[in-house]
């Protein structure tokens, strides 16, 4: 009976622990179901936002696709524009050049028809009266506001009495001073900083302004329209040349390189790394195959355009602001930092001269010095107001011109009349005669 007993208190036991986790497991049942069915929401939740990305990526693929083919049209247009505007611009350049060529042949054959009259420098600068050699002009013929702020930049045409000043208010002006007057030719427009530097070509139709927004434009002076935007630099461009001829451009920047462009094809075709800042290019021979560059490290660098090389170096005792050439480009006139001016044999690639005097001070890193037409004088703007003039022959201080009540930044003297225009940070130009 007693082993009954036991075995009958056994099964009990058995059958309540049985139905315990018989409990149990019907639970853990129910809550994988109810995972389960979360699960299957949860996937058919991220199968529906797969489908709608599929749909957004369709969409945004197909989007794509038209503005790409939008694009390519808008380039395909762009580059049909700027052929026909290239094709126009050779077309305004041949027409100039016929027309010149045919007055200064007309002008020589007058001119031997009368034998008492001798041809002279006149002949291939109508209108402009060529300058004695001693002569340095003294009198502000012309005082006006060239700009809305600063005036950065000045530079005589190299066939008439236009000069061009550049501005801080991002325009590039023309100004007519054959009257009685600085009459306004016309505002060249396109520059999104203030101008650093301008340049005529050798015909004077096209004229460079070199920017503060890391660009370079190339304007036409008939039409005063807008023909070529160069971009590539990465700095503020301090100076633009043309290289030789209207279709080439070099320039120097803030980013420490020299670029050539080719303005036919639009595009840089040469980088040339410096190392330094550059503050001047000047084209030391007709051909464009010499560059010469001022800058920021106290050297003046020369190279061939032919190849990658920098031909020398002249070392000079501050940062080199301006470069220019005499006319027989021999002699290379710099203005540096430690308030001289130097003078460079180029045949020796030798400080042959160095101009000082006192109260003369460099104002700023691109101040621009210049050479007289048979080089007998060289002129820089000073931080005091004055434009001095120095005697190359003697290196001794000739004169100091005073209209300027603010620091003189640039100085342009006229390649064949007698004239000195020079332009302040206070928007002054001034225009000197004899």
């Amino acid at each position: 009976l007693f082993a009954v007993g036991d075995i009958s208190v056994f099964v009990r036991c058995s059958l309540s622990e049985s139905s315990a986790i018989i409990t149990t497991l019907k639970q853990e049942l129910q809550s994988l179901l109810s995972q389960k069915v979360d699960l299957e929401k949860a996937i058919q939740l991220i199968r529906d936002e797969h489908t709608t990305l599929q749909l957004t990526c369709s969409h945004l693929e197909d989007k794509l696709r038209k503005t790409q083919d939008e694009n390519r049209e808008l380039v395909d247009r762009l580059m049909r524009y700027k052929s026909k505007d290239a094709e126009k611009m050779n077309e305004e350049n041949d027409k100039f050049l016929k027309k010149r060529y045919a007055k200064i042949q007309r002008e020589l054959e007058e001119a031997a028809k009368d034998s008492s009259r001798n041809v002279s420098l006149d002949t291939y600068a109508p209108d402009i009266p060529y300058s004695e050699k001693s002569a340095v002009p003294t009198k502000p013929s012309y005082v006006f506001d060239a700009h809305e702020g600063e005036v950065s930049a000045v530079k005589w045409s190299p066939v008439d009495r236009i000069v061009a000043t550049g501005g801080a208010d991002r325009k590039v002006k023309l100004w007519d001073t054959s009257k009685n007057a600085a009459e306004s030719r016309g505002v060249l427009v396109g520059s999104n900083a203030g101008v650093l530097s301008v340049n005529f070509d050798s015909t004077g139709s096209f004229i460079l302004g070199a920017s503060n927004d890391f660009a370079t434009r190339v304007w036409g002076v008939s039409d005063q329209r807008l023909k070529h935007t160069l971009t590539g630099h990465c700095g503020k461009v301090l100076a633009a040349k043309f290289l030789g001829e209207p279709t080439k451009v070099v320039t120097g920047s803030h980013d420490r390189t020299l670029k050539i462009w080719d303005l036919r094809s639009r595009s840089c075709v040469d980088t040339k790394f410096a190392g330094s800042c550059c503050n001047d290019v000047v084209i030391s021979d007709s051909s464009g195959t010499t560059i010469i560059s001022g800058h920021y490290d106290k050297k003046i660098r020369f190279w061939d355009t032919r190849t990658n090389q920098n031909l020398s170096e002249i070392l000079v005792q501050g940062k080199v602001t301006s470069l220019d050439l005499d006319r027989d480009g021999k002699t290379l006139l710099c203005c540096v930092r430690d308030d001289t001016l130097r003078l460079v044999d180029l045949r020796a690639n030798q400080i042959i001269s160095t101009f000082v005097a006192e109260g003369f001070k460099v104002g700023c890193d691109w101040s621009r010095a210049v050479f007289s037409q048979e080089g007998e004088f060289v002129a820089a703007g000073s931080s005091d107001g004055g434009v001095y003039v120095w005697n190359t022959a003697t290196c001794q201080l000739h004169t100091v011109l005073r209209q300027h009540s603010s620091a003189v930044i640039s100085v342009s003297w006229h390649p064949f009349a007698n004239y000195i225009a020079s332009v302040d940070r206070s928007k002054k130009a001034v225009v000197w005669t004899d």
